[in-house]
């Protein structure tokens, strides 16, 4: 599998794990209830909001559940294709037909981080994190992050299968010394 495509998989699963609390409201076409995500907690204040989602646009993270109402869709579309293998052309219709109605609710997963990073930051941390995100470095950070993801997930790939040889080759010894020849 591609890093980029591994990548986007696991933010994906990331995403879904977060969500989970809001499939309920999902299934139901309602919108999600930001008091269900934190039950208790003070709503944070408007200008935090602001803040906040100003942050996840600058950081490129408001964009980076775009793909995850169109997957949860093909995914509950997929569900019935075990029980009902001869109307897997329908169901993939049926999804597709079915993102354009949905793609709204993606404002939703946004204000669930916003929220997120609105209640773990100050009105002034979120300012700080604002400057730094729209000067040129934090800039350049965001429009190369999935590079430097990429490259890194690929060299503790090529780490991680020099490092399995060396342990099997450590465990080859071991367990030699004990009388075993594996």
């Amino acid at each position: 599998m591609r890093l980029d495509i591994a990548g986007r998989l696991t933010g994906v699963a990331l995403a879904l794990a977060a969500l989970a609390g809001a499939a309920p409201a999902l299934a139901q076409n309602q919108p999600f209830n930001m008091g269900d995500a934190k039950a208790g907690a003070a709503a944070p204040s408007p200008e935090r909001m602001k803040l906040a989602n100003e942050l996840l646009v600058a950081n490129g993270e408001a964009t980076s559940f775009d793909a995850m109402i169109p997957g949860i869709i093909e995914q509950a579309a997929g569900s019935f294709v075990q029980a009902n293998p001869d109307l897997i052309r329908d169901l993939r219709e049926v999804a597709k037909q079915l993102v354009p109605q949905y793609e709204s609710r993606r404002s939703e997963i946004v204000q669930i981080l916003a929220r997120t990073y609105a209640t773990a930051f100050t009105d002034s941390e979120l300012e700080e994190l604002l400057t730094f995100y729209r000067s040129a470095v934090g800039r350049k950070l965001v429009e190369n992050r999935q590079k430097l993801l990429d490259a890194g997930l690929s060299g503790i790939q090529a780490w991680s299968a020099t490092f399995s040889r060396e342990m099997e080759g450590r465990v080859r010894e071991e367990m030699k010394k004990r009388g075993f020849t594996i």
